[in-house]
């Protein structure tokens, strides 16, 4: 209905004082004609003290609210009671003939339809557009054209002519033409709501900078007219612009009866932006209204886990991946469970969500450094290894330390292969084969602390364990255990030392100088350097004056002096 007129004398004069008591129905009918219908019903039905031509107002649009939620009966009642409260208004009469030909009378309605045209004013082409709206809903197009071709002899320059023109466009197919329509619209009433939100809906996903320039247009209109605010939220969600978002949901949620999805959206927002106590508090608000709702069921879970509420966090997942159809399951499910899982301490359950996860995003770099944690956690080196080597490939800015990490596992899993008891338990052809497989994890971990080093060079972590590394080739090398060592290690140990003696704060570095002087001490021992080997057991001394191999040592090197 146009709500833009402007009063006249006569018989004209009753019907703009009836159609201009807008101000008290105003956010109804933009909510209605926005088609969120329950808020409109909300609002409408909140109106008080008004005039009869108010009131006839706010039951027409009331019965239009509830014939779009198809319950005719409460729709008849309305407009039946608009009539009653002022027989001028002529959409009282529309009303009643959309029923009737919802009915099924046809003659009926139109005599109806007649009734109300015979109300309206020569030149206001809104009662003839009305009742086209009615021909078009039931799709009784020739009848449409009719009252448009009338509609435009009234005003051919009437907005609401051409959204009805975009209506009957729509429902022939014509999606294209419809926008036309909303065009011309907005040419004759730049300031059309309806227009400017048709073609921001329009436009939402194929150009949403012009989607929205009509929003933000609209609010610069109506800084309250909320049906914009959520189509704002959802642009800018999609975009990724949170904190826009965030704001215009708030907006939009602030009346009652709006879709529960903008709840929904608000609920996820404020997850994504680290909000997780407000984020479960709109959540349950939800859940209220909708109890299985699987997605606010996830985000739930999701927050729970931020909270640091793992215990609940594992079995709402478990549950929410048990009932939901597999389709839908997705990599964050998978990755949070893990996680979740991982602080409850049930370790081969979180590589089973996380080999999961990686199945469903196989490109993602941060699950395979999450799987390599979790193997470490059960003592799967090689496992955790190929993890490593999948996240690295994967990931284009691996952090220095993860390659310190990925040293430290390639080193572990390196020295089962010269622990006695394992090669106790394996055939010579085993043994042999090994020799490769070693030798690999060799020049991985060599590679992974060379390039920590190249990185953190005022680091002595590197150097420490690129001679631990090193220190395990000497162990494999060596024939037996009184043999001497080959030495691979000991330029990398020296290294090491020099780096540590110079810069070890507050001794903080005394556990690894102490085991490189260990090394060496062996080193010289076993190549029968005994001066040698005495200068290290004195220098483990000077650091741990307790240590009972060093002690020991030095009283054995002693007898064989005196020898």
């Amino acid at each position: 209905m146009n709500t833009k007129t402007k009063k006249k004398s006569g018989v004209a004069a009753l019907f703009f004082v009836a159609i201009a008591a807008y101000a008290g129905n105003e956010r109804g009918i933009d909510l209605y004609r926005a088609e969120l219908y329950e808020a409109a019903k909300l609002e409408l039905k909140a109106q008080t003290n008004q005039s009869p031509a108010e009131q006839a107002e706010n039951q027409y649009y009331l019965g239009e609210t509830y014939f779009a939620l198809q319950q005719l009966d409460s729709a008849k009642a309305c407009y039946t009671q608009a009539v009653a409260s002022d027989p001028n208004y002529p959409f009282g009469y529309v009303g009643e003939g959309k029923i009737a030909l919802k009915q099924g009378s046809i003659n009926d309605a139109k005599d109806l339809f007649k009734k109300a045209a015979g109300l309206a004013p020569k030149k206001d082409a809104s009662v003839h557009t009305a009742i086209a709206e009615v021909y078009i809903d039931a799709k009784m197009f020739a009848d449409a054209d009719a009252s448009l071709t009338k509609a435009e002899k009234a005003d051919k320059k009437d907005s609401e002519r051409f959204l009805a023109l975009a209506a009957l466009a729509v429902q022939q197919g014509k999606p294209n033409e419809a926008n036309g329509w909303y065009e011309q619209a907005l040419y004759f009433n730049p300031d059309d709501k309806v227009a400017n939100l048709k073609l921001a809906k329009v436009y939402r996903y194929s150009n949403p900078t012009a989607a929205m320039d009509y929003l933000n247009k609209l609010i610069s209109i109506d800084p309250e007219y909320i049906p914009a605010y959520a189509l704002i939220g959802d642009i800018n969600r999609s975009i990724g612009n949170y904190g826009t978002a965030l704001s215009a949901y708030e907006k939009f949620i602030s009346i009652p009866g709006v879709p529960i999805q903008q709840y929904e959206y608000y609920a996820q927002l404020l997850y994504f932006t680290k909000q997780y106590e407000q984020s479960l508090s709109q959540i349950d608000f939800v859940l209220s209204k909708d109890p299985n709702n699987q997605v606010m069921l996830r985000i739930k879970a999701y927050d729970h886990y931020e909270l640091g509420n793992t215990a609940l966090a594992v079995q709402e997942l478990k549950t929410l991946l048990e009932v939901m159809p597999k389709e839908k399951h997705i990599y964050l499910d998978y990755i949070t469970y893990g996680r979740a899982l991982m602080k409850e301490k049930q370790s081969e359950e979180a590589i089973a969500a996380l080999v999961k996860a990686s199945e469903l995003e196989p490109e993602k770099a941060e699950v395979f450094k999450e799987l390599a944690d979790a193997y470490e956690s059960v003592k799967n080196y090689p496992e955790a290894i190929k993890a490593y080597e999948q996240y690295m490939a994967l990931e284009p800015n691996v952090p220095s330390q993860d390659y310190y990490y990925f040293g430290v596992a390639v080193y572990t899993a390196a020295s089962q292969y010269i622990d006695e008891n394992y090669k106790a338990s394996v055939t010579p052809e085993q043994l042999q084969a090994d020799e490769i497989v070693f030798d690999g994890l060799i020049a991985k971990g060599d590679s992974a602390f060379s390039t920590f080093m190249q990185r953190m060079p005022d680091s002595y972590i590197g150097y420490v364990w690129k001679a631990n590394l090193y220190s395990l080739v000497d162990a494999k090398r060596q024939e037996s255990p009184r043999s001497p060592l080959p030495g691979v290690a000991k330029p990398y140990y020296e290294s090491a030392l020099e780096f540590m003696l110079n810069n070890n704060p507050e001794g903080k570095r005394n556990k690894d100088i102490v085991r490189a002087y260990n090394y060496l001490k062996s080193y010289y021992l076993l190549s029968d350097d005994t001066a040698n080997a005495a200068k290290y057991c004195n220098e483990i001394l000077a650091i741990e004056p307790d240590n009972a191999d060093a002690k020991y040592l030095l009283s054995e090197l002693a007898k064989l002096k005196k020898q």
